[in-house]
């Protein structure tokens, strides 16, 4: 979701949103992509009316309400269709506009398209309407902008060898002796088999000063920020949850697909829009205190999780890989879940999007972005910490289903996991000027 300021009327975003929203849709094609568990498709629109439907369907307006209550709202619904919500004449806050897509479409792709949005509802020739700026849509105009799918690149781009097969499926073995080792983790609720699911998005936000002192700190110590804030998650989870009997810690996380392959432009045939790829790593807590409370033991967690990192990610033939097991996956999610099959503890989960920014200046008839959240709808047994900043302003995420964690207690944790953070950089910070 996005909030932003603007000298121009509620009444005239309202004019211009159809077709800021068409537009949108020329230069991000993806937006226009409909999909399900099998299928992918996009259908061309040769008419005004064509279009007028698919943006009635994707493109709504709101008032009288506020932009996070529009964001908490979406994220509590079924994945289906790309949606965009202008927000107008709020009740509180700013005006703005909530993104809602399906993971399996985009992944830090959402902040680019509701730039777009945005800078498309600054036109003033929108104003006059869709009939004013439609032109037909043909393949050959939107091929190149269309996504193409990571296991279609990776195609293209590799051909394993038997030893490259080998070597990935001993990392896909490795990844799958984890779950049978116990970790520390925050217990699912005793009775999550009759609890109603309730999608939840929290934000935690950190003080300008103190994004400022958590860079400098990460050079100092010779860690990254990621990683640091990792260490304070699996510290604060094994604090307020270990018994202390456990092996170590089962750290899940998001990888991304740029590291192997050029996913902005796809090498010609369309940007990868969806590029992450699912990563995780063993601390074991014989070589490192996964409790740890002070700066100096933080900093060599912090480490020990910067080098375990890449151990599901050594090699590229992970792609492939994770394309073979989709439908399989997919599959087993179909079907009626077994309760014995779910682990006892949602494992300490971590997506970093780095920082985010939007420096368009807000003149008279501009339209500036004034922030920027990220969130969703996650419905496994685990709470999803996700770390990103806006501006240089730092803050993190909670995505989790209230049918396996009581709310008030991730807050307590994510408060825990805030306060080692600022243990961590608390030398760094400068007091301010009185």
């Amino acid at each position: 979701m996005a909030f932003f300021e603007t000298s121009l009327t509620c009444e005239q975003l309202k004019n211009r949103h159809q077709a800021a929203w068409w537009r949108t849709r020329g230069r991000r094609p993806v937006v226009g992509v409909s999909t399900d568990m099998e299928n992918v498709t996009f259908e061309p629109h040769a008419t005004v009316d064509a279009a007028k439907e698919w943006i009635a369907k994707t493109c709504h307006v709101v008032s009288r309400t506020t932009v996070t209550d529009v964001f908490l709202a979406r994220s509590r619904q079924p994945v289906g269709a790309p949606m965009m919500t202008l927000v107008v004449d709020p009740i509180r806050g700013s005006r703005g506009c909530v993104l809602k897509m399906s993971h399996t479409l985009v992944s830090h792709e959402t902040f680019r398209i509701i730039q777009d949005f945005i800078t498309e509802m600054a036109r003033p020739e929108n104003e006059l309407g869709i009939d004013t700026v439609f032109s037909p849509e043909t393949w050959s105009d939107i091929r190149p902008n269309l996504p193409q799918s990571l296991a279609h690149a990776y195609s293209i781009h590799y051909h394993p060898t038997p030893a490259d097969l080998e070597e990935v499926m001993k990392i896909q073995e490795r990844a799958q002796a984890r779950w049978s080792r116990t970790t520390i983790g925050i217990p699912l609720h005793p009775d999550w088999q009759t609890r109603p699911t309730r999608i939840h998005s929290k934000i935690v936000k950190f003080e300008p000063e103190e994004a400022v002192a958590a860079l400098k700190s990460m050079k100092k110590l010779g860690v990254t920020l990621t990683a640091a804030f990792f260490a304070c998650i699996t510290s604060a989870i094994a604090q307020r949850y270990g018994s202390g009997d456990e092996e170590g810690a089962h750290l899940l996380f998001s990888g991304n697909a740029r590291r192997w392959l050029d996913i902005e432009d796809g090498y010609g045939r369309g940007p990868i829009t969806m590029g992450i790829i699912p990563g995780g790593m063993w601390i074991d807590s014989s070589e490192v205190d996964i409790r740890a409370k002070d700066k100096h033991g933080l900093t060599q967690l912090a480490k020990a999780i910067e080098r375990r990192q890449g151990d599901d990610l050594a090699s590229p033939h992970v792609m492939g890989l994770y394309d073979q097991m989709a439908p399989i996956l997919a599959q087993g999610l179909a079907q009626p879940q077994d309760p014995a099959a779910f682990p006892t503890v949602g494992r300490p989960t971590l997506t970093s999007q780095g920082p985010l920014r939007d420096d368009r200046p807000a003149g008279p008839g501009q339209i500036q972005m004034s922030d920027f959240y990220t969130g969703g709808r996650n419905t496994d047994p685990n709470v999803c910490f996700g770390l990103h900043s806006f501006r240089d302003e730092l803050r993190y995420s909670l995505i989790f289903d209230e049918r396996f964690f009581v709310q008030d207690e991730v807050m307590q944790l994510a408060y825990a996991v805030a306060g080692l953070f600022r243990s961590l950089i608390a030398e760094e910070l400068v007091p301010a000027k009185l």
